[in-house]
This record gives C-alpha cells, sequence and structure tokens, in this order.
C-alpha cells in the first residue's frame, strides 16, 4: 500500500516519517497491541510536527491530561455513551458527515 503523506512534508519528514513507521511496526504484537497499530501512525506524525515547531492549541499540561484520562477509559472493561450525548447537536455527530467532508477536513495542512 502507497503512503499518503501530508503535503507539507518535506523529503526529509517523509523519510522521518517511513523510519519511525518501520521501527514502530517491529514492536506490533511484542510491545505493541495489534489494535493499538494506528497509534504508531499517529505518534509518528505528532513527532514530525513538533520537530517542525507545528503545536496543538493544547499546552503540555493539558496534553498530559487528555493522556491520563485515556489511559483510564482504556482501563475500563464498559464504555458507556448518555443516549441523549447528541441531542440538539445531530448535525454535529460524526456518523452524520458524508465521506467528501471527511476528504476536505483531511486535505488541510495541520497548520491550518
Amino acid at each position: 500500500m502507497k503512503t499518503i503523506y501530508p503535503d507539507n512534508y518535506t523529503e526529509e519528514d517523509k523519510a522521518m516519517y517511513d523510519d519511525m513507521m518501520m521501527k514502530g511496526d517491529a514492536l506490533i504484537g511484542k510491545k505493541v497491541n495489534k489494535m493499538d497499530a494506528f497509534l504508531i501512525d499517529l505518534a509518528a506524525r505528532m513527532t514530525i510536527n513538533q520537530v517542525k515547531g507545528i503545536s496543538s492549541t493544547l499546552s503540555y499540561d493539558e496534553m498530559e491530561g487528555v493522556r491520563i484520562q485515556h489511559k483510564n477509559a482504556m482501563s475500563q472493561l464498559v464504555h458507556e455513551t448518555p443516549d441523549d450525548l447528541w441531542k440538539g447537536r445531530e448535525n454535529e455527530h460524526p456518523l452524520n458527515k458524508t465521506l467528501e467532508d471527511y476528504y476536505k477536513d483531511n486535505l488541510n495542512a495541520p497548520v491550518e
């Protein structure tokens, strides 16, 4: 499968991404659960953004809080979603987006 890189990646960024993915793929099944393999791609992209100075709107402390919340959520065996979670916000529900909407959302460079 051909890798599709973001438009703003230089050749150096692409090489860094490929290297991180290769090293991460070697850990799948050993240190990384197969179900969590997507995290390797996410971590590689975040690392490249961090190296390039592209940061999210979250501070380090906020990101650490999100990481702790995610870790705690992953330790729960049962996850329940409230029935009225999207009440009054149906147009924001991710399942109501079309494939074209997702495509347009992901075409933008991370800085935009």
